[in-house]
């Protein structure tokens, strides 16, 4: 009976040991598979100066302001090095429905959206729209620059 036990226990200690052999699987084993920021290329989306309409309530009164702005800015997607040669094809095929959404999301956004320094819902809303249109494994992140909000 204590040769069984040995063997038990000896038997148990190499399982605890070594595992079963199966490598676990981490949902996030694809991401050591995604480009480096480095090796992703900017792709210009074009420049947008989009009329927002803006409604204020200022004071204790609430009495609500309304006024324009405009918001401009130029759109850059970032792109795989694989899908950079096709971009500029499925840019071309898409781009009236690229930028018809870009403006609706923009045109629809807060103006709490629209004071974020970093545009951080804003940006979330356009590269749904964006990938969409393009595909998600083309345009990886986008890049919004040359950002100017003017009362009009």
């Amino acid at each position: 009976m204590s040769i069984r036990l040995i063997v038990v226990v000896l038997g148990l200690v190499i399982v605890a040991t070594f595992g079963c052999g199966s490598r676990p699987s981490y949902e996030f084993d694809e991401l050591d598979l995604s480009p480096n920021q480095d090796e992703l290329r900017e792709f210009s989306l074009g420049h947008y100066a989009i009329p927002i309409p803006v409604s204020q309530a200022f004071g204790d009164d609430g009495k609500v302001t309304h006024t324009q702005i405009e918001f401009a800015f130029d759109l850059y997607g970032l792109v795989s090095p694989e899908f950079e040669p096709q971009i500029e094809d499925i840019w071309q095929r898409h781009q009236g429905k690229v930028r018809d959404r870009v403006i609706r999301i923009c045109r629809n956004a807060s103006w709490e959206d629209l004071q974020d320094p970093e545009l951080a819902t804003l940006k979330s809303r356009l590269i749904d729209a964006v990938q969409d249109q393009l595909g998600p494994k083309a345009v990886r992140r986008l890049v919004v620059s040359e950002i100017k909000r003017t009362e009009i």
